[in-house]
């Protein structure tokens, strides 16, 4: 089984293959003390059944393993995913082996035993290499990026992973995450990178619609001759957004989407149709309140994928979003503001943005109009369009997050740039120990903020 009790780390996903358990145990617990998010399994094909789950950016692998050795390993894996970086470990590096090595798909090979700070900066090499990699397959799909889905957050880079994983596969995919995240840009995606990117893309919203209504949606009309949906979507995606109640007899239609071995063959064939669902909600509850199929629920919950919330991809995530679509804005209009002020910043770091990316853009949009004739985007410029959002009141205060927990953490957000990120000013500023501080930065998730 993979270990998974630690805290998930900002420097990657590390996954380490060894068929010595007590040394994987330690290098794992050496790498994780480097600040890397390390998991390890037990030999080559524990590794190829949990690799599309754990996603990982960098994979170490050891070479003398007695049920599959490390090269196979190499060479089956980056079938799977061509961007994690392989690294291979041997007792005795040679000429031959390394060249075995290179050919097989790794990009380092290094000794056991290992020495931990040339490891550490193989893996470094590796984490950036994948991150190029990723973003630029990505990039180089024809979807635009409204969503900011290259953005270098741990969150969305794990959801990265995710999506190059799966890239090659036809299998389904079950899509979680809260309005306004993205989850239709990651559809597409997914879709533009997959075996079925030449086929159709059919879009279904499900909010909404009867049990009846979506049967229907998936057979098609024979009074009108009108193709249903799964007929619409062969060779290509059928997408259901906002799963809603589904009728035993649709569950069962889509679940016959699920490829299956016939008389003979050793191996299901691919599905002619990718199902892709997006939800807001667990799904899992639905399968205890009897209204999912567990089987039905198994199939389509593989290899899940939990897209962030803006709040939770961090504030530099968030900066950097709010550029973005100021920069659009202006490259559009050719005229306009290019900048956010210090306070108009301080105040979108402050705010928790319950409708995620879509409502952040909706805001700066409607705050870039209003200072069209402006320099910079101002505090005045962004709470005039919180407030016509309903997001904030014209005093920049979230509707409905009036608790003095929310004020002080927009306040210490608001001081800390104000005061450039330097924290010990900060700290002079708001009339408390830097300690205080420290302690606070930390229990609002302003952690990364700043500097000493």
């Amino acid at each position: 089984m993979p270990s998974s009790d630690a805290p998930v780390s900002m420097a990657g996903h590390i996954l380490i293959v060894d068929d010595d358990e007590p040394f994987a145990r330690v290098l794992q617990a050496r790498l994780r003390e480097m600040s890397y998010d390390a998991t390890y399994v037990v030999g080559g094909r524990r590794a190829l059944d949990c690799f599309e789950g754990l996603a990982p950016d960098v994979v170490i692998v050891d070479l003398t393993m007695p049920e599959m050795d490390g090269l196979e390993v190499l060479r089956l894996l980056r079938r799977l995913d061509e961007t994690a970086s392989m690294i291979l470990l041997s007792g005795d590096v040679d000429v031959r082996t390394t060249v075995a090595a290179l050919r097989a798909g790794a990009e380092d090979v290094h000794t056991k035993p290992v020495n931990i700070d040339l490891l550490s900066a193989a893996i470094d090499r590796g984490l950036e290499r994948s991150r190029l990699q990723r973003a630029y397959r990505i990039a180089t799909t024809q979807i635009s990026d409204p969503y900011g889905l290259l953005d270098a957050s741990p969150a969305m880079q794990r959801v990265l992973r995710l999506i190059q994983g799966l890239s090659k596969s036809t299998a389904p995919a079950l899509i979680v995450g809260q309005p306004g995240t993205g989850k239709h840009a990651i559809a597409e995606a997914m879709h533009q990178m997959s075996p079925q990117a030449g086929g159709p893309l059919c879009r279904f919203r499900c909010a909404g619609r009867t049990a009846a209504e979506i049967e229907l949606a998936l057979l098609g009309s024979r009074g009108d001759g009108r193709a249903g949906l799964l007929a619409a979507a062969s060779g290509g995606t059928l997408l259901f957004e906002s799963l809603g109640d589904l009728s035993a007899v649709s569950q069962q239609l889509l679940l016959a989407l699920a490829p299956r071995p016939s008389v003979g063959q050793r191996r299901p064939a691919e599905s002619t149709v990718r199902l892709i669902v997006t939800t807001e909600r667990d799904l899992a509850e639905d399968v205890h309140g009897g209204r999912l199929n567990a089987e039905f629920y198994q199939w389509l919950a593989s290899v899940p994928l939990h897209v962030p919330s803006l709040r939770g991809r961090g504030d530099a995530a968030i900066a950097t979003l709010a550029h973005r679509i100021l920069y659009t804005a202006q490259s559009q209009h050719q005229r306009g503001p290019t900048q956010l002020s210090d306070d108009a910043m301080a105040l979108i770091l402050a705010l928790d943005w319950p409708g995620n990316v879509r409502q952040l853009r909706q805001v700066l949009e409607e705050a870039f109009y209003l200072a069209l004739d402006e320099y910079v985007v101002d505090a005045i410029h962004l709470r005039r369009a919180l407030e016509r959002a309903g997001v904030a009141d014209a005093h920049g205060f979230a509707i409905g997050d009036l608790t003095l927990a929310h004020v002080e953490r927009r306040q210490i957000a608001r001081v800390l740039t104000l005061m450039g990120g330097n924290r010990s000013e900060t700290a002079r500023a708001l009339g408390i120990t830097r300690s205080t501080l420290y302690r606070k930065l930390d229990e609002y998730g302003l952690g990364k903020m700043g500097s000493d």
